[in-house]
């Protein structure tokens, strides 16, 4: 390349970028938080203690990292209940199988450091079998309705593990417990 060829293409550069910073000036500020935040996917195995059950599930959630508002994105999961038999024999039952699909919206807020606050508010139809001890086993549709609350620990923002802990309140037509009360542990990956 000549002098006079690199000269041209020297001020054809400086000439470009003049005009865009020119056009820039006329331009409003970019804001930040209109750009799409990436999204957090998340599968989780989610164990839930309680005074008369114990219980086990599987949930997929999304929502945007790092954002600064309140974030709700839409749960889905599925588990099952396993009562205890000491609280099942004073109510004159041997076994309850519980089988229950939820849907619920869960809201995150961004804390720090990989810090999410949690809360929820989901319904979980499915079905519960009763066996009971002098009656036989009975089936019924199960509608219920649960409230949660607490933290989640993302310490890797791609990929990675996922903990957290939460407090869960239920309430539900069922005809063995119909409102409980449990602490949940729960870890998973997010992608």
């Amino acid at each position: 390349m000549t002098l006079f060829a690199s000269r041209n293409l020297g001020y054809t550069l400086l000439f470009v970028l003049l005009s865009q910073l020119l056009s820039a000036q006329n331009k409003p500020e970019l804001n930040l938080s209109e750009f799409d935040l990436q999204q957090l996917h998340m599968v989780t195995y989610q164990h839930t203690f309680s005074k008369h059950y114990i219980s086990w599930s599987v949930q997929y959630r999304e929502f945007k990292k790092r954002s600064k508002e309140f974030r709700i994105p839409i749960t889905l999961s599925f588990g099952k209940t396993n009562m205890n038999k000491d609280f099942l024999e004073n109510k004159n039952i041997k076994d309850v199988d519980t089988y229950s699909f939820g849907m619920g919206f869960d809201g995150y807020e961004y804390l720090g450091s990989g810090f999410y606050f949690n809360l929820g508010i989901g319904v979980s139809p499915g079905l519960e079998t009763v066996d009971h001890i002098t009656e036989g086993k009975s089936t019924k549709f199960l509608i219920g309705g649960n409230i949660n609350t607490g933290l989640l620990y993302v310490p890797f923002p791609d990929f990675g593990l996922v903990i957290g802990g939460k407090i869960i309140g239920n309430l539900s037509n069922s005809s063995v417990l119909d409102r409980s009360l449990g602490f949940a542990i729960e870890a998973g990956i997010n992608f």
